[in-house]
């Protein structure tokens, strides 16, 4: 999907019919029915149809993935609005929690924090890597130069100004629950970036953000110094974690909508992310 000069990007004019589309999408259903929360929405825009997949994890209590340390809890409010029907709760959670976003004043005091983000870089071209096949032989696979190389020869060079995002199939919660009883080793591995490859878009490639269905860009093997975070984040750029559903994304084409409410001094937060093509 590109706009006239083929750079990738919906036109500024589309953008607005596309809120108002989107809108239409999430109607609530009909009374009496069950809640669903689908994948993807199909919508209706200018007379086209367009395909846009939420790539967000709900985000519950299944995320508490570090006792004793509590990464989401609401309870409710009392207040005077209670007579009337009012419903009001107090939500605590860590910033980096469930389908979430890191900036660069997660790892540097000088970096930008999230409200200084600037919305331009926030509605990006994606680019989907297929890490599938290796994760299911070293579930500690990263992202390298070569896996880059071989999306470029079938689909291009990376966009400008795009998010890299990798489809290894993780389920962050199953991994959770299912490692529970593994050493620390174990429970450790899953996919990610590995410096090389990060190290190569940051140099040689305009790639604004890079994102995982994995709950760190990191590789299990990176271990606690984080290289990839050092060096992504303190380069400028964003990285999101915890995406899901990039098996319904094209390979290329997409783009991706990061929605992260503006809180200034925030080092990351959960987001809304969405893809459209």
């Amino acid at each position: 999907m590109t706009d006239a000069d083929g750079a990738g990007r919906l036109p500024r004019r589309e953008l607005f019919g596309l809120a108002l589309a989107l809108g239409a999408a999430a109607a609530a259903p009909p009374a009496g029915a069950a809640p669903v929360k689908p994948a993807g929405a199909s919508v209706m825009l200018h007379g086209r149809p367009l395909q846009v997949v939420d790539l967000t994890h709900e985000l519950t209590g299944d995320f508490n993935m570090s006792p004793p340390r509590t990464r989401i809890a609401m309870q409710p409010i009392d207040g005077s609005g209670v007579a009337v029907g009012m419903k009001l709760n107090l939500l605590s959670l860590v910033e980096h929690t469930g389908t979430h976003i890191d900036v660069p004043r997660h790892f540097s005091d000088s970096g930008a924090s999230l409200g200084q983000i600037p919305i331009g870089d926030l509605v990006v071209p994606l680019a989907v890597l297929d890490l599938r096949e290796r994760v299911r032989l070293d579930r500690n696979a990263g992202v390298g130069v070569a896996d880059i190389l071989a999306w470029e020869r079938r689909h291009g060079r990376l966009p400008e100004g795009c998010c890299v995002a990798v489809n290894s199939g993780w389920d962050p919660i199953g991994h959770y629950q299912r490692s529970g009883d593994l050493p620390a080793e174990e429970r450790r591995k899953a996919p990610g970036f590995s410096p090389e490859g990060a190290a190569f878009l940051i140099t040689s490639r305009q790639v604004k953000g890079i994102a995982v269905d994995a709950m760190s860009i990191d590789t299990g093997t990176n271990g606690p110094a984080y290289p990839v975070h050092q060096a992504w984040l303190r380069s400028g750029r964003w990285g999101v974690e915890g995406l899901t559903n990039l098996d319904a994304v094209p390979a290329s084409g997409a783009i991706l909508i990061v929605g992260a409410a503006p809180i200034l001094d925030a080092t990351g937060f959960p987001i809304r992310a969405l893809a459209i093509f």
